[in-house]
């Protein structure tokens, strides 16, 4: 009698599984069923090709309440047959931007377009000084002299030996012309004439070189004066007064403000994109300021650690008075 009431239990729950089985079959099949008509109104389509593993729903199935009740009313209206349906355009591609051109910025610095050290042409000891390092100088402006004791001297003992010369070669002439007026008078020799050209001749050329040293001693005098080559600025001193100073020892550093030039670090894959003549944008950070600079030449050495090559330009379009050699400077490139 258990055994009888076991198997009934058992039986009812297969059928209970069965039947949950067979409803969720219809119930996918139904929601097919509705997905389908819905196509069919939208692209007015009366046959529609389905796959054939497709579960097809037999022509006595009914659909239920609830099957439709799953559908919203926007969506019957949306897929009634009978409402028109309007034809979808095409959405217009949007234009496209224009690619933004690659810019590159590298860094550099200023500096001056000429610059040189001032040094004497003479040796001595520097007397004094008469500028200080940033002070603006103008071209053939005194910067140092050095002690002239001895150049003085040499330039008063050649401007004696000058007059005497001078003097000489006056009464060299007054002989000659005497003797000249003896000869043709017949009163003298042709040797004592030829004897007077002589004295002529020497004093001629004596009075020739007491020229020449008295320039020399002019040039040596003057040169006890150092005077800028260029207008600019010092830049620095390197001998004080007192020191003594060889012939070409440098005595100030004197760099141009008018002639100023950028030295770029650049990249060596941009070595192709930077030409003589290219003109680029300066910033200067430090006074917030942009100008331009003329690309001048390009040293074609690649540097091994930071891999790139320099690249120099003037300056265009300055500013008066606040760019300064070694300034800190950025370019687009």
């Amino acid at each position: 009698m258990k055994k009888d009431e076991n198997s009934a239990a058992l039986n009812f729950l297969l059928k209970g599984e069965s039947m949950q089985f067979k409803m969720k079959k219809k119930t996918l099949q139904l929601s097919l069923f509705a997905a389908l008509s819905a196509f069919t109104a939208c692209t007015g389509k009366e046959k529609i090709d389905l796959p054939k593993d497709t579960p097809l729903v037999s022509s006595d199935t009914s659909i239920s309440s609830s099957a439709v009740a799953s559908v919203s009313p926007n969506q019957q209206n949306t897929l009634s047959p009978s409402a028109p349906t309007a034809p979808v355009k095409p959405a217009a591609a949007a234009p496209q931007a224009p690619a933004a051109e690659s810019i590159t910025r590298v860094s550099g610095q200023v500096n001056s377009g000429k610059q040189g050290q001032a040094s004497f042409k003479i040796s001595g000891h520097i007397n004094k000084t008469v500028v200080q390092v940033g002070e603006k100088v103008r071209r053939g402006q005194t910067l140092a002299i050095l002690d002239d004791t001895d150049a003085q001297l040499r330039l008063r003992l050649a401007e004696n030996q000058k007059e005497q010369a001078r003097i000489a070669l006056e009464q060299a002439r007054k002989d000659m012309q005497r003797e000249e007026q003896l000869k043709k008078e017949g009163a003298t020799t042709q040797a004592n004439l030829e004897r007077i050209t002589n004295t002529l001749s020497t004093a001629q050329i004596g009075f020739a070189q007491a020229q020449i040293n008295l320039q020399q001693a002019e040039k040596t005098f003057s040169d006890t004066k150092l005077t800028a080559s260029f207008d600019g600025v010092i830049s620095r001193r390197l001998k004080v007064e007192g020191e003594y100073v060889g012939i070409g020892a440098a005595v100030f550093e004197v760099a141009s403000m008018n002639e100023l030039e950028v030295s770029l670090r650049v990249p060596e894959n941009l070595i192709k994109r930077v030409k003589p003549g290219h003109v680029v944008n300066l910033s200067i950070p430090s006074l917030s300021k942009e100008t331009q600079a003329k690309i001048l030449r390009i040293v074609p050495v690649i540097q091994e650690n930071s891999r790139t090559f320099e690249v120099i330009g003037r300056v265009q379009g300055a500013l008066p008075g606040e760019i300064i050699p070694g300034q800190f400077v950025e370019a687009q490139l």
